[in-house]
């Protein structure tokens, strides 16, 4: 009667680890693919949308395009709003 017991202990104990375990690995690959997601916006933004700009900054789904005013100080040139 205590060896079943220990034995009922020890499945739940597994299940309860393999599903923590599923869960932590969901939550790895979503957060990799949000990762992934923003650097292709960035990148986007930078090489794309910015290419004719000295310096670009995105943020907030913003992309902001800057460019040099004629006292050389960094002025925004463009905004757009990124999907």
């Amino acid at each position: 009667m205590t060896e079943n017991k220990k034995t009922n202990h020890w499945k739940t104990i597994a299940i309860i680890f393999i599903i923590l375990f599923t869960l932590e690995t969901l939550t790895i690959i979503w957060g990799t693919i949000l990762v992934q997601e923003e650097e292709e916006k960035t990148a986007e933004c930078y090489y794309d949308i910015c290419e004719d700009y000295p310096e670009a900054y995105f943020e907030d789904n913003f992309c902001y395009c800057y460019d040099y005013d004629q006292i050389g100080e960094l002025v925004l040139a463009e905004s757009n709003f990124m999907k």
